[in-house]
């Protein structure tokens, strides 16, 4: 204020120097709110109009702005919908109060990954209970049965699946939202973060981090199980340092080496009437039903497989296509029909006696996995050391098939010179 203003002011009792100033404060603010106004008229069809301006109880300057809607009639969310444009989805979940945590998702996830609430408790480190209550909270809002307890562990119902599936890219989402904005840790603790599709996750990325466990005892470790589109996203977005999937990689930023064959295998429970039978023919296995890989994101590789068996002109009977192996094993188990998945994927209910592979004689099925990391982005030492143990995989799987060659090159040149000396003679 300058010291003149002051002079002119001086007589005036503070009560009207405070309503004057009052009165000026509130010709700026209403032309500071006027762009807000606007903007609010335009979302939602409503008026807006400068109040009073006063000072609060703590000195504060405080204006009432008036808020009309056109139409009273009308639910907000209504007008939401009607006006808001681009923002439509933002608004209006915004207008409604959300109920749902990523707690509850990641509490349902890792049940539906375990079966299991013991295992799922140790996974997310709280208590068994604390998991408990989280799926009674999605059960009470969705207003159905999630899951179901059984003898041997935990069943998802069908409308867990659906629910499943819904919830898993939101929590891809923010996997990759902590990948990209999670500041680095202040601590020297090193971390390897791998991933891989359910067969290489089913017992080759686990013994092998076993083993690093014990090279590395203060190492993180991190092991995530996804689809090999989820895999190639989360290597790109450095959430994972490298995985292994089940295709080569699609996207020109990423590296992809080729690990190993990966065997298909055709199963059924230990009691099925096919697992008794002593020569099994093709005809035996198709006359089922089959449960098998598909949907999106999958890798193609069992439909190409399905499409290598129609091509011998067998008919065949797709009784469920499903997600991944633990919803194929879970229908084979109710004698729904043959199971079919990555050989890697039953080999511990195999050993237990549970499920039994069909060895179907003139057929054999594979796909191919690889090494996918990204180019763009420098592997820390502990992700270079994996690499190198996952190379040393596909090593010895070329060195067997060598031997393999040599065996039946061997076996060959010695029936033909068996065939000429028989000649001779």
């Amino acid at each position: 204020m300058s010291a003149e203003l002051a002079r002119t002011l001086y007589p005036y009792k503070p009560d009207f120097l405070i309503g004057l100033l009052i009165d000026e404060l509130r010709s700026v603010a209403l032309l500071r709110i006027t762009g807000l106004q606007r903007a609010w008229e335009r979302a939602v069809g409503c008026s807006a109009t400068a109040g009073n301006l006063s000072l609060g109880h703590g000195g504060e300057l405080v204006m009432d702005v008036q808020v009309g809607v056109d139409s009273p009639s009308k639910p907000i969310d209504a007008l939401f919908v009607e006006n808001s444009g681009a923002a439509k989805p933002l608004e209006l979940w915004a207008a409604k109060r959300v109920t749902l945590t990523l707690n509850q998702f990641s509490s349902f996830a890792a049940v539906a990954k375990h079966l299991s609430l013991t295992k799922a408790s140790l996974e997310l480190r709280v208590s068994q209970p604390s998991i408990t209550q989280q799926l009674k909270q999605l059960e009470d809002h969705h207003g159905t049965q999630l899951y179901r307890r059984l003898s041997k562990g935990i069943e998802i119902t069908e409308a867990g699946q659906l629910f499943l599936r819904k919830i898993m890219p939101i929590l891809e989402q923010v996997a990759m939202l902590e990948g990209g904005f999670k500041l680095p840790a202040k601590s020297d603790r090193e971390i390897l973060r791998v991933g891989g599709t359910d067969n290489a996750s089913a017992e080759l990325l686990p013994s092998f981090l076993a083993g690093f466990r014990h090279v590395h005892p203060t190492a993180e470790l991190e092991m995530r199980t996804r689809t090999s589109d989820h895999l190639e996203r989360m290597v790109s977005s450095s959430v994972l340092d490298l995985a292994v999937t089940v295709r080569e990689a699609r996207s020109a930023d990423l590296a992809c080496e080729p690990l190993r064959r990966e065997k298909i295998a055709m199963f059924v429970p230990s009691n099925h009437r096919l697992a008794h039978k002593s020569r099994l023919q093709l005809s035996d296995v198709f006359a089922e039903p089959l449960i098998i890989r598909g949907g999106k994101g999958g890798s193609g590789v069992f439909d190409k497989a399905m499409q290598r068996i129609r091509d011998r002109e067998l008919d065949l009977k797709i009784a469920m296509y499903c997600d991944g192996p633990t919803e194929i094993k879970a229908a084979v188990r109710k004698n729904m029909g043959v199971g079919m998945v990555y050989e890697d994927a039953i080999k511990s209910e195999v050993a237990s006696g549970e499920l039994k592979i069909l060895k179907v004689p003139g057929i054999e099925l594979e796909g191919e996995s690889s090494i996918i990391y990204s180019k763009k982005r420098k592997l820390s030492s502990l992700a270079l050391e994996f690499l190198e143990l996952l190379r040393s995989v596909r090593q010895k799987t070329e060195t067997s098939e060598l031997a393999v060659q040599r065996r039946a090159q061997s076996s060959y040149t010695s029936q033909t010179s068996s065939r000429r000396t028989s000649a001779v003679v």
